[in-house]
């Protein structure tokens, strides 16, 4: 519904009573209230003012940016603050250094190789040799075996487990394994 104004008043058409003649008219014709001195009124745009980041999310974003920056991330520290890794699409057409900490699908990934970073190269089993995965970490001890999710590097000494059967390292593998221990028998581990 059209608002029109007169002398700084702006109001509806059906609000507006004119007086003429001494007699008052309700509800008056557009040529009536044009006539008698209204005009249409349109408001003005509004322009909103620019957003203006409060200090705490100004501090938060620093943080968050340093944080991502690092490469010398604990996989403890990592999991902890989980919520502020960035996620690895992120990254697409960049350069993804050593040590560096990426989310994807749920999981938190270590960088293994300086690569950039393309689609085709999510952090998987088929990317052992670029990323891998970050879990909680247990002690490698017979009583508290370190669950074996690959691509994940092996060390001499370490127990693992998977599917439910504990593993013994033989020797450190220096790369990320992409096979089930079961298929490493005799080469990387023996069950316990």
């Amino acid at each position: 519904m059209k608002k029109y104004i007169k002398d700084g008043v702006v109001k509806n058409r059906r609000n507006i009573v004119l007086k003429k003649d001494g007699m008052q008219i309700i509800n008056p014709t557009e040529a009536m209230l044009l006539e008698d001195g209204w005009v249409e009124y349109v408001p003005e745009p509004v322009t909103p003012a620019p957003y203006v980041k409060s200090p705490s999310e100004i501090v938060e974003e620093l943080v968050t940016k340093q944080w991502n920056e690092r490469t010398d991330i604990s996989n403890e520290e990592a999991l902890d603050y989980m919520v502020i890794v960035y996620p690895w699409s992120n990254f697409i057409g960049k350069e993804l250094p050593v040590g560096k900490i990426v989310a994807h699908e749920g999981k938190l990934w270590r960088v293994r190789q300086q690569h950039i970073a393309i689609e085709e190269y999510v952090p998987s089993m088929a990317t052992a040799a670029l990323f891998e995965v970050i879990e909680k970490e247990h002690s490698g001890e017979a009583d508290d075996p370190i669950p074996y999710n690959p691509p994940m590097e092996i060390f001499a000494g370490k127990y693992y487990s998977e599917e439910g059967t504990v593993y013994l390292c033989t020797r450190d593998s220096g790369t990320a394994l992409s096979h089930g221990l079961k298929d490493l028998i005799n080469i990387y581990v023996e069950t316990v």
